[in-house]
This record gives structure tokens, sequence and C-alpha cells, in this order.
């Protein structure tokens, strides 16, 4: 660890700390690392070798990025609550340094790890599930993506209401157009469907999702939803808030 370049800007004390409190842990070619979907609570470094991250879309595995020797990896741990996104498998033989995150931000930046995560929370946090955003969305559809997209706008900007959830953001179909990178009309009809399906009730002007609803007819259904669950914070909260028992609808049989 000590000849790492990476770490080179390390003091001879710390480097030696990491070194006393670190797993040294040989991994063969193709074997996994960490999966998706685990707790987020070890940071790696990688000492020799190579390893992949990818995500699974749909039924494929998609090549995120390559890590070599030096690569500090698996930093989801650094933020609060986290679930590891991504897969991580030996592309090679590998040998790898496993720290608990508390050891390794006390160790590089005294002081206490849950100080660090409050900060990146609030910082670094958005883009970090932006990127998980764009990462599970490739290859999806158009009705997958609108409905992820539908889905964090929720999170971020709604209610909770007895049909589902408010959304507080008035948004054109042209915004939702841009966030999908659809054309508006392929948009509006899309957005239409989710209304024959009541997946998307109007209000006037304001929109009401019903978030499990939104997934129910989706092909692709139980793989977007593990890939919205660990892109959006609370989605699974929205789901089963939207099963419950929902107040009838004007002018419905059981609302009139």
């Amino acid at each position: 660890m000590k000849r790492l370049r990476t770490l080179s800007w390390m003091s001879l004390e710390q480097l030696e700390r990491l070194v006393r409190d670190a797993e040294a842990l040989r991994i063969r070619r193709l074997n996994t690392i960490f999966s998706e979907g685990q707790a987020s609570n070890r940071v790696y470094i990688m000492l020799s070798g190579v390893a992949k991250l990818s995500i699974l879309n749909r039924e494929e595995r998609v090549l995120v990025s390559l890590v070599g020797p030096g690569e500090v990896f698996g930093v989801s741990s650094l933020l609060p609550n986290a679930i590891r996104p991504f897969r991580c498998d030996a592309f090679t033989d590998c040998t790898v340094a496993i720290v608990q995150p508390e050891v390794f931000v006390e160790t590089t930046l005294g002081i206490p790890r849950e100080l660090l995560s409050r900060v990146l929370d609030v910082t670094v946090g958005r883009w970090w599930m932006m990127l998980l955003r764009y990462a599970n969305f490739v290859g999806l559809g158009l009705r997958e993506r609108l409905a992820g997209a539908l889905l964090e706008v929720g999170n971020k900007f709604g209610v909770e209401d007895a049909r589902g959830v408010l959304l507080t953001l008035k948004l054109t179909h042209e915004d939702l157009a841009d966030l999908v990178g659809a054309s508006r009309q392929r948009t509006t009809v899309q957005l239409k469907e989710f209304e024959n399906e009541q997946a998307l009730i109007r209000d006037g002007r304001r929109m009401i999702i019903v978030p499990h609803k939104l997934l129910r007819k989706s092909a692709e259904r139980i793989a977007t939803l593990e890939q919205l669950e660990r892109s959006i914070p609370n989605v699974g909260q929205q789901i089963q808030h939207s099963k419950r028992r929902q107040a009838p609808l004007p002018g419905s049989r059981d609302g009139r």
C-alpha cells in the first residue's frame, strides 16, 4: 500500500494505520468482490490487478468502469445509509485492501465519518443520484424512463395524497420530454397512456402520480423497480403508500 502513487500524499503514520486496520484479500479472476443491493459498509483499495464495475440493465450487464491498482472504490460507503448500486467483479486476479469507512475517513482526514457523510449528502449526494439515474436508465424504453422521472420528481417535489403523490412542481409535457430525452409528442402519448391506466391523475393543472401503477404493466417491471429503488431514495415508500386504499375519484361509481 505504501508504494501506491495515489496514496503518496499520506504520512507514514497514516499509511501504517491503514495497513494495520485493513484486511488484504486475494480474489480470483471473475469472482465477485461485492454485489449490487448489498449494504455499502466497506471501502476498497486495489493493490494489484484489475476489477470491473457493472450494472444490471434489463437482463444484461453493462460495464460502468474498470478499477486499476491504487484506485479507491466502493466509496458509496462514505454516504449515509448507502446501498451498493454496482456489482464489482475481478477482471484479473486481484489483491484488495478492505477498510471500514470510519477508519478510512478518520485516518485520511482526521474527522469522524459521520461528519463527512453529512457534508457529502448535501453536496455531492445529488450528483451521485444523477449518476445512478442515468446509469440505470441506459437502454430503457420511454415508458420506463418517464415513470422513473415522475417518481424522482415525486420524491423531491411531491406530497402524499389520498390518491397517490401530488406533484407540487408544475411541469409541462415539454419539460418532461427534456427530462427523459424524448420528443414532446411521444411524451404526451405516453402520459395519456398513464392517465388511461390511472397511474397519472389530473387535478386541474396539477398532476398526481400513483407510483405502483406507473410500473404495473411494464414488461421490464421487476428490473426497473429494482433499478429505481437503487437510484431514487424513498421510491419504495412511495409505491407502498400508493398501494393503500385510495380515495374515490370524482365521477367514479364510489365517488359520485
